[in-house]
């Protein structure tokens, strides 16, 4: 459960555990704010570095962007290679998600 808290916001898993959220059965149509984040010229880095240099930097990028999104309300969709898929206002709806969704919590 701990390492399912870090990838999606305590508060879906709190609801996916009380049944106050059917998971996968229930589509409701939203507007949502989707981000795709990856490494710039991850490629060319690939072949430059070591892979034991590869490793720790992927797992740093991907820990301190995990952590941005869900500290930001939003809820990790899926890894694509280097790439991140998060969105905010899914599953669960988020005041302010757009301002959120750029890290702007004012």
């Amino acid at each position: 459960l701990k390492a399912f808290v870090r990838y999606v916001p305590r508060d879906v898993v709190k609801m996916m555990l009380t049944g106050s959220m059917e998971v996968g059965s229930v589509m409701v149509r939203k507007v949502v704010s989707i981000m795709f984040a990856d490494i710039a010229a991850f490629s060319s880095l690939c072949e430059e570095i070591l892979s034991e240099q590869l490793v720790q930097l992927m797992t740093q990028y991907l820990q301190s962007m995990c952590e941005a999104i869900v500290h930001n309300k939003g809820t990790l969709d899926k890894f694509i290679g280097d790439c991140i898929m998060a969105v905010w206002n899914a599953p669960r709806s988020v005041k302010g998600y757009q301002a959120a969704s750029v890290g702007d919590r004012t």
